[in-house]
């Protein structure tokens, strides 16, 4: 007889829950590694990836249910063998319309408790949808496209009658990376030029208290030369006086982003984490950083956010984002990948 040692009843629950909606897989009808996770799996050669709608779904950290994130659940290399990510993943968090719309309209995270529809489009390619009139005023697809070193997210968004303004917030929940911060160049308020800017915060904060910004130098550095400090020693998951004193001790200052150049990347381990924005037609990105991703500093956020104008009824528009992912070759290397996805037809 076979002796179950430290699992959960909600554990067997929650794994028995998931087995009854899961299809089989695998090949000529053996059991497949996902047949027990929701959500669609992609992979190429060297990147594996699962997009998860907005399903409870089972997360073994907590021992408990993931109420509402959807998005990326999950992206392994095989080179480095650990999902980046936590099981919040990179997922499709708030969302605001001026005027308000959608019957969720006065919830911050309409988009995590709305219907969603997860569609398998080819072996690389999934698509999550989500009607404004069930959320908070605009219809959202989101397509995910795997390739060999990154993951494209396509996002197209219209509202069904007029409106002034929207704003949709993606939160990227990291898993227990080493360097919490994020590098980017760009200016600052009072900045007379964009310059190279290390960011951070003191821990999370309701009331928003902001982001802190140090000058630093990318330039010939290796991917372990970023850490120049301990994040432990002065961040918290929430912020304190004591997190925010030691931030400012560590060098850094309050400062409030005007513009930046449409990208920002982090490290997990060895590997830059990517993100790239192509320039929109209508609207702009932005960036955020929390130490809030979940019980640990460093299951910290990599966010940012989508700003519209007048927008019409039905008006598609459409958003280019690539979350580079691959062992850090220098900071030349993360610029090609940026011209390379900022300006389709680079070589």
């Amino acid at each position: 007889m076979t002796v179950l040692l430290g699992l959960s009843a909600a554990w067997l629950a929650g794994t028995a829950a998931l087995a009854a909606i899961d299809p089989p897989g695998g090949v000529g009808g053996a059991p497949s590694p996902d047949r027990q996770l929701l959500g669609v799996v992609l992979t190429t050669g060297h990147l594996r990836a699962r997009i998860v709608d907005n399903t409870d779904r089972f997360c073994p950290l907590g021992d408990s249910m993931m109420p509402g994130y959807n998005g990326l659940a999950a992206l392994i290399d095989s080179g480095q063998g650990r999902n980046i990510v936590t099981p919040a993943g990179l997922n499709y968090e708030s969302c605001r319309t001026v005027p308000k719309l959608g019957q969720r309209q006065d919830l911050w995270n309409a988009p995590r408790l709305a219907p969603m529809i997860i569609e398998r489009l080819d072996a690389r390619t999934a698509r999550l949808s989500q009607k404004g009139a069930d959320a908070a005023g605009l219809n959202v697809e989101i397509v995910f496209n795997l390739g060999e070193t990154y993951v494209d997210q396509t996002i197209t968004e219209w509202p069904d009658t007029d409106i002034e303004s929207s704003y949709t917030f993606w939160a990227s929940y990291m898993n227990l990376v080493q360097n919490t911060s994020l590098f980017l160049h760009g200016a600052l308020k009072d900045d007379k030029e964009a310059r190279w800017l290390e960011m951070t915060s003191a821990g999370h904060n309701g009331s928003g208290t902001g982001t802190f910004f140090r000058p630093c130098d990318p330039t010939g550095k290796t991917w372990d030369q970023f850490l120049v400090d301990n994040p432990v020693r002065r961040q918290a998951v929430i912020e304190t006086p004591e997190s925010l004193a030691a931030t400012e001790r560590a060098g850094f200052k309050m400062g409030q982003m005007v513009t930046f150049d449409n990208f920002f990347f982090g490290f997990v381990d060895d590997h830059v984490v990517l993100w790239i924005f192509r320039k929109p037609g209508n609207g702009r990105f932005n960036s955020w950083i929390s130490a809030s991703g979940s019980e640990a500093v460093r299951r910290l956020a990599w966010d940012f956010g989508i700003e519209s104008g007048l927008q019409k009824a039905g008006e598609r528009r459409t958003y280019y984002v690539r979350l580079v992912y691959k062992p850090y070759a220098g900071v030349d290397d993360v610029l090609r990948e940026v011209e390379h996805f900022q300006n389709p037809g680079t070589p």
